[in-house]
């Protein structure tokens, strides 16, 4: 590793702690102020960022009409097994690996194009046009099987994908390294933002939801050497003062999990999102995410590769 990546670790670890301190005392001390929580089905909280109502996905091209373009963005949380029967939630969160496998060998098969969410802007921006059947692969919060299951998975099929990344939580159990953080990115993976500590960013003070947001962006550029301009607010919550610290900030664009695949650039601070369930197979991650579906009697040719570190 190169002196300047080492220096920007090394800030990263005293941010770390300091950016510690300062939240305990915030949440202990401080006390948040009235906001509204956005989740699915909520009316909007701002005139110009309104979420758009789900529509029935269609598995035809992405047009791209009032500034809007019709794309699935994905995200996915772990890629493992668990083993845990109790561990209901977590299942909910694991996608085996097997079933990732088939996911993406099928989306090469069906002619489905990941693309990023810099595409995604551009296009509804008057820029290049998607391609045809268009998809986001996104993945939250870090987890190291995401360098260790997805990525091999994903160069295999020439694909690409966002991971978005809580600096806190790097180098703890169950999440990526900095030096795994810094090698996926240079394998051409995304790396967005998903605050220091993974808060509900409209329950605490504006200080601290403001320090969560500037940090992990800056953190994540010194590690990996570039723009970090893509966010998903933790849990999916959100409000206008939120969303205007992200825009103020500097993000390009960022995430909510409002089902939809309609994504407009009125709305490029509350995108929607689909979640992969565990329990999806093939076929009932295809129509979730309005892809072509597979024919009856599909099976998936490959198994996916491992990487030891």
């Amino acid at each position: 590793m190169d002196a300047r990546r080492r220096a920007a670790i090394a800030v990263v670890l005293v941010a770390l702690a300091a950016g510690s301190a300062v939240l305990t005392s915030s949440l202990v001390s401080s006390t948040a102020r009235p906001t509204q929580v956005s989740t699915a089905g909520d009316a909007p909280l701002l005139p110009t960022l309104q979420p758009i109502a789900p529509t029935t996905p269609s598995p035809q091209l992405a047009v791209t009409t009032n500034h809007c373009v019709n794309v699935p963005i994905v995200y996915y949380h772990y890629i493992r097994v668990d083993t845990n029967p109790r561990d209901t939630l977590g299942q909910q969160l694991s996608v085996t690996p097997q079933k990732f496998q088939a996911q993406m060998d099928w989306l090469r098969e069906a002619g489905v194009h990941p693309v990023t969410l810099a595409q995604v802007m551009a296009a509804v921006s008057g820029g290049a046009a998607l391609p045809s059947h268009p998809i986001v692969l996104t993945f939250d919060d870090g987890h190291n099987d995401f360098a260790t299951r997805a990525v091999p998975v994903l160069l295999h099929e020439g694909f690409i994908a966002t991971a978005f990344v809580v600096p806190g939580f790097l180098g703890q159990s169950s999440y990526m390294t900095y030096q795994q953080v810094i090698e996926v990115a240079n394998e051409g993976m995304v790396i967005g933002s998903h605050t220091m500590h993974h808060v509900k960013l409209n329950t605490v003070s504006l200080q601290l939801a403001k320090i969560e947001i500037d940090a992990s962006k800056s953190l994540l550029e010194g590690l990996i050497g570039r723009p970090v301009l893509d966010l998903a607010y933790p849990y999916g919550n959100y409000d206008a003062a939120v969303v205007s610290l992200v825009a103020q900030d500097g993000y390009r664009d960022a995430v909510a999990t409002t089902w939809g695949t309609q994504q407009c650039v009125s709305n490029r601070y509350v995108l929607h999102r689909i979640e992969v369930a565990g329990s999806y197979n093939v076929w009932s991650f295809a129509r979730a995410a309005g892809l072509p579906v597979p024919p009856p009697g599909w099976t998936d040719p490959g198994l996916p590769p491992v990487r030891t570190s």
